[in-house]
């Protein structure tokens, strides 16, 4: 995503994988949903980033478990890349789909991204309905697939895909990625594994509020990693890793995305 935040951030920023649940809002079908989430919950998921000095590369595995007794359950499953204007490309490429370990082509198709204060988001392909406020509305690029969910049987989807950093005018390179979509999943995400290795970089290049600063963190210019380094584990000086468990995104702020940044190099004034 190509998104303007202050002194001129450019911040990609990648998400899970959603139900799209469009309905009669969009061509998508319904899928399987009980209320406004799917019947289908994300068990785990394990994101490994390697965060370079230009891109980053990055893989997503996501388990997910039907709660139908029995019979399938179908839904379109969208991983989001999202953009700002109808003619913005995306930040995406080299997307490749698999499920249960087999490669799939996925479709790439333009919809939207609806989330506000505490509901659970939504999502659809094509325009958004009139009556969502637009303020909380995100356009985003879909790779779509169709996926079937046996009852008592695990789904595993894994997603590979290279994206250009972000960054600003005062040399920070950013690299987020938000959880926020995965709320559309029933219940809550029963575990989430991160694994950061920088490539290029190591920890103490990283804008970490409590860790190794060039200045104090208020006078730092454009974002700092969140969450804070004391969430982290430093396994190396060029390897992260942390755990969230049972979290809802919906409702819990903190466990809707992390986001990476280095330090500044300039100094104040100049």
């Amino acid at each position: 995503m190509k998104r303007l935040l202050p002194l001129l951030l450019c911040l990609p920023l990648f998400a899970n994988d959603t139900g799209i649940n469009s309905g009669a809002h969009g061509p998508a079908p319904l899928g399987e949903f009980v209320g406004e989430e799917s019947v289908i919950r994300m068990v785990e998921e394990s994101i490994h980033i390697r965060f370079g000095k230009e891109q980053s590369e990055v893989t997503c595995r996501f388990t997910f478990r039907s709660g139908k007794k029995e019979g399938d359950a179908k839904q379109t499953v969208g991983f989001p890349d999202f953009i700002v204007t109808e003619s913005d490309t995306g930040s995406i490429r080299e997307m490749q789909t698999f499920i249960d370990g087999k490669k799939v082509e996925s479709k790439k198709q333009r919809g939207w991204f609806y989330a506000d204060e505490w509901s659970t988001p939504k999502s659809g392909l094509g325009e958004p309905p009139a009556e969502l406020a637009a303020e909380s509305v995100t356009r985003a690029d879909f790779y779509a697939v169709e996926v079937v969910f046996p009852a008592g049987k695990d789904v595993i989807i894994e997603r590979r895909y290279v994206a250009d950093n972000g960054g600003n005018t005062m040399n920070n390179t950013t690299f987020g990625y938000t959880t926020h979509t995965g709320a559309v999943w029933q219940g809550s995400i029963g575990k989430a594994e991160f694994r950061v290795t920088l490539d290029g970089w190591t920890v103490d290049d990283l804008a970490f509020e409590d860790g190794k600063q060039r200045r104090k963190p208020r006078e730092q210019f454009g974002p700092w990693c969140a969450p804070n380094l004391a969430e982290w584990k430093v396994v190396s000086p060029t390897e992260l890793a942390m755990t969230w468990r049972d979290f809802e995104p919906a409702v819990h702020k903190t466990r809707r995305g992390i986001l990476l940044s280095t330090w500044t190099m300039l100094e104040p004034g100049k």
